[in-house]
């Protein structure tokens, strides 16, 4: 870690993303709260909170177009010329008018700076392919993991210490946010001689600049097709995310009436619960070199379902308040290995010339599971209440823990090729 630390484009690359981070997922709280101002509340918060799912639905189209951005770096810059612009005009535009038309156009207009985000995290996965050694590649993946998780952490306590001393100055927010935007495009600045140095042309590539999106798609999916292991990953990663992501919601509605669980209130409880989520995940990531670095993926992602499914046990049956937390910290410590290393693997065997389309695919399959796993379960637990539906999710999530294990062991973990890149990664 400390060569990499000491490679000064790749630190830039991570800062830059940080800011990006930090600016986007401040503002997604923030307009939560500013849609609860509205009239129309109900409506407002609903679309606010399903504007997050946006970003990952375009995700196909995105990384095409970063595939077929030559000057990858300059792009950078421009897209953070027009974010920075564009919350400058949420800055004079939110809190001046409680109409409908003009709460959707400010929706719109912070959705697209998180598509144009999307495009901007594409345009980077060939860039940092070059900027560290092949061996370095696994940890830098799970430098930038860790650094993103660490910035979603500072965003929510920032974001809550700046509403309580603010309140309502939506105005402030929004230039916070294009302020962070700005630092992001001056630290692509600082570096940008170094990142156009690395870009990879695309002259001579199977898919060229000039190709349409469908024979772009099919060279993608000529991927998939290759590898046995990519295709079981991209549906088990479907299903994980589908249970995985309902968990937190469920939670928020299991424990209002489960005082036993708590530790002191439920605002407390709750808190806890996403402070352990997000250290399991910062732990993980930084962590890339444990003993764990060699055990296959499906045996990784058994361990996540089996870890949701002890919590859904101990809310129903057991009742203890440290096994609320404990399978939590596990589930989210093994996430973040995950996504690291699936990252990695990609980066390292798919062809730069449909990298990010790559990428786009698998994303947007993957995420196509998480709000429709929230609205099941959120839906059972209102109708037929929260005993019978969390018994229910710790049923399947135990059930896909057992259907992961027993995949793994009758092929998947043979063509796994992630334990051999931990190994490299720890022997250079």
């Amino acid at each position: 870690m400390q060569e990499l630390l000491k490679n000064k484009p790749f630190v830039t690359m991570v800062l830059a993303s940080l800011f990006n981070t930090v600016g986007g997922e401040l503002f997604n709280i923030v307009f939560i709260v500013y849609a609860q101002t509205m009239p129309f509340a109900g409506l407002a918060v609903s679309v606010a909170s399903m504007a997050w799912v946006a970003p990952a639905l375009t995700a196909i189209p995105t990384g095409y177009l970063a595939d077929r951005t030559v000057r990858k770096t300059r792009m950078q810059l421009v897209i953070k010329l027009v974010q920075v612009c564009v919350y400058l005009v949420i800055a004079m535009a939110i809190g001046r008018s409680k109409s409908l038309l003009v709460f959707l156009l400010l929706v719109a207009m912070d959705m697209a700076s998180s598509m144009l985000e999307g495009y901007a995290s594409s345009l980077w996965m060939p860039v940092l392919k070059h900027l560290v050694r092949p061996g370095q590649l696994h940890q830098a993946t799970s430098i930038t993991s860790a650094a993103s998780n660490v910035a979603a952490v500072i965003s929510a306590g920032g974001g809550a210490v700046l509403i309580a001393i603010l309140g309502n100055k939506f105005t402030v927010f929004a230039l916070i946010n294009a302020a962070t935007f700005l630092l992001a495009g001056l630290l692509v600045a600082i570096g940008y001689r170094e990142f156009a140095r690395v870009e990879v042309s695309d002259k001579g590539s199977p898919v060229g600049k000039h190709v349409g999106l469908s024979y772009s798609l099919r060279v993608t999916l000529g991927e998939f097709r290759s590898s046995t292991f990519l295709i079981l990953m991209v549906g088990f990663g479907c299903l994980v995310n589908l249970l995985g992501t309902a968990l937190q919601p469920l939670l928020n509605l299991g424990l209002i009436s489960m005082p036993e669980v708590w530790w002191g209130s439920y605002g407390t409880t709750i808190a806890a619960v996403n402070g352990i989520s997000s250290l399991g995940l910062i732990l993980g990531a930084l962590l890339a070199s444990d003993s764990l670095r060699r055990l296959p993926m499906a045996h990784l992602l058994t361990g996540v379902m089996a870890a949701a499914a002890m919590v859904g046990v101990n809310l129903v049956w057991l009742h203890i308040p440290a096994l609320l937390f404990l399978p939590l910290l596990v589930m989210n410590y093994l996430l973040g290995k995950i996504n690291p290393r699936f990252m990695t693997m990609l980066i390292s065997t798919v062809g730069e010339d449909h990298l990010a389309a790559t990428m786009g695919v698998v994303q947007t399959v993957m995420m196509i599971g998480a709000p429709l796993g929230q609205m099941i379960f959120l839906a059972l637990g209102n109708l037929v209440g929260i005993v019978i539906t969390v018994s229910l999710y710790a049923g399947l999530t135990g059930l896909l823990a057992l259907a992961i294990f027993f995949t793994g062991l009758l092929g998947m973990n043979a063509k796994d090729p992630t334990p051999d890149m931990g190994r490299r990664q720890k022997s250079g």
